[in-house]
Order: C-alpha cells, then structure tokens, then sequence
C-alpha cells in the first residue's frame, strides 16, 4: 500500500540527509514528532509567543550553575583573605596593633592557599587551574580572577615571611590590592553570566562580595581573643562590612523591575531559606554587637553569627541562581522587551 506524500515547499531537507544511523539512532523522544509523511514541512510564518506565555514551552532555557559546594566555600574564604590582607596592610607598622596585623597575615595566606585548592577539587584536577593561568585575557572576569588569585596568593606568602619589617610595606600593599580583586572579582563574575538574577543585580554584586568579604573577615577576628584596641579596631572594621553587606542584600531584593520571576528565587526553595537564613543571621550578629557593655562571650556570638550569614549568604547566591535558571520567562522577558513584543 503507497501512502500519498503531504505536498511541502520543496525546500526541505532530503531525506537521505535526514535518516539517524549509527549510535544516534538508538536516541528516545520524550515526546514524538508529528508525521508529515517522512520529511518536516516549512512554516509559511513563524509563530509570535503568546502575550501571556513568554516561555520556550514551561522548558527552561539556561543551563543551570554545575558548581559544587567548593566553589561558595571558596567565595568565602576568599573574601576572608581580602579581608584580611586589606586590614594587615592598614595595621602594618603600628606596634600595639602587631599581633593583630600578624593575623590578618596569617589570613590572607590561608585564604589564598585553600582558595585554589577548593577550585581545583571543583574542576577535578589541578591542570584545569593552571591552564586559566596559560594566557591573561583583562576582558574575562574569569582569567582577571585567577591570576589574582595567584598573585595575590605569591605576595601574601612573601607579606608573611617578612612580618612586619618596615620593607615589608610595599609587599603588604600589593597583598591588600590583590585582596581585593579576590574579594570583589568573584561578584563581577557572576554578574557577567547570562543567568537572570546574577545579571539584573551585577552592579550590587561586587559590592556585596567586598564588604562581605569586610564583615567576614572581622567574624572570624572577633572569634578570637583580643585586647581592648585590638577590639575596637576589628569592631569598627566590621561595623562597616555588615552596613555594607546588608544595604546590598536589601537592594538585591528590590531590584527586580526587568525579571520580576527570578526574584521570587530568593523567597523559595533551598536558595529562599539560605537568603533569609543569611539576613537573620547577619542582623542577629548586629544586634548582639549593639548590647551595652564589653565582653568575650558577646563578641564572640556576634562573630559566630556573622560568620554563619557570611557563608549562608554564599550558598543562597548558588541556589538561588539555579532556581532563576529554571524560570523560563526570567530569560525570555529581558529579550522580548527589546524586541518590543
């Protein structure tokens, strides 16, 4: 029995060309394309996207982040190194302040030392890292990032070596310059994606990282023991890296005019709880620094609770980038808008 042939354009692909053979053909469809007697008819027009819809079918069109937890973690510990080479180099060369600017040294080291061991753990070998570091691209956030990291990693083993000689100067400047490379680049990274909610918020997020970075860094110091000026110093640094940090998150939520769908991932799902975990966390640590009087116990709390906000606040960055990518319409929204549909 001979099936008569649908009449098509004569402007579609032969079907010598279109048969699977090898490996590919054993592939399955979720769902089966329509017969249109062997080969695939020509649209006369191409469909508009329905007013109300916007989305490519309920599918999502990004890919969402494939980071695993080394790489929040790494954003956490390197914003404590920059921190810390920021407030060693401030506190270099003032004798009641040494043991707190050795410190911070020690900081900086650790941070830029477990930093691109957490990296390689996320790329799965070492050679993945040192092939960033093969050609230097200033246009990459990417490329900037890891030769910071790498830099700043050099001259804050040579800032701890040299304690805190009056040579010691020009090493701790260069460790507090790329500190803060390493503490800021990692916001402008994620910025530069095409992921929905990183992109509205790419202006906020580098100053986020910083003075996140700033706050973290005073949790962990005021964690440890500390004399009446090495307290006020670090509690006056971390006054303004928890202003900071939380004028920004408060902005991030407000900022949602161009992809209204990809904020609603900071109030749900694993990213909503890390996000209010991570407000809580950090106005709690507020608080506790606000009570009258001075004490260990105090200081240390707010420390602990600023510590717990500062890493809280990296995984919810994650999650919460993972939700939007799922957001069909929070991809297609921003494009359909300057296309003036």
């Amino acid at each position: 029995m001979i099936h008569a042939r649908k009449e098509t354009t004569g402007r579609e692909m032969g079907e010598e060309y279109a048969v699977l053979t090898g490996e590919a053909a054993g592939q399955r469809l979720k769902q089966a394309e329509p017969d249109a007697g062997g080969v695939v008819p020509l649209w006369h027009e191409v469909p508009s996207l329905p007013a109300q819809a916007g989305d490519y079918y309920g599918l999502a069109l990004l890919k969402e982040p494939v980071w695993i937890w080394s790489v929040p973690a790494y954003f956490y510990v390197g914003g404590v190194a920059g921190g810390g080479a920021v407030l060693a180099a401030a506190l270099h060369g003032k004798r009641p302040l040494r043991r707190l600017a050795a410190w911070c040294r020690v900081l900086a080291f650790l941070g830029t030392t477990v930093g691109p061991a957490l990296l390689t753990y996320d790329l799965g070998r070492m050679s993945r890292f040192l092939n960033m570091l093969r050609v230097f691209r200033p246009s990459s956030p990417m490329s900037v990032g890891s030769w910071s990291l790498a830099g700043t990693g050099m001259v804050a083993t040579l800032a701890l070596l040299q304690g805190d000689r009056a040579s010691a100067k020009p090493a701790h400047l260069a460790t507090a310059l790329g500190g803060l490379m390493v503490a800021g680049y990692t916001g402008v990274l994620l910025g530069n994606s095409a992921n929905p909610l990183w992109q509205d918020r790419r202006r906020l997020l580098p100053l986020l990282f910083i003075s996140s970075a700033v706050a973290s860094t005073a949790g962990v110091l005021e964690m440890m023991p500390l004399d009446r000026k090495e307290e006020g110093v670090v509690q006056r640094f971390g006054v303004a890296g928890k202003a900071g940090e939380a004028a920004c998150m408060l902005a991030m939520e407000h900022v949602h005019q161009s992809t209204p769908e990809a904020a609603v991932a900071m109030k749900k799902g694993k990213g909503g709880v890390l996000w209010q975990a991570a407000k809580v966390a950090l106005v709690a640590g507020i608080l506790v620094e606000l009570v009258p009087g001075r004490s260990p116990t105090k200081r240390k709390i707010s420390g602990a609770l600023t510590t717990l906000g500062a890493v809280c606040l990296r995984f919810a960055l994650l999650e919460t980038g993972r939700t939007a990518a799922r957001e069909p319409l929070a991809a297609t929204r921003p494009q359909r808008r300057k296309m003036g549909w």
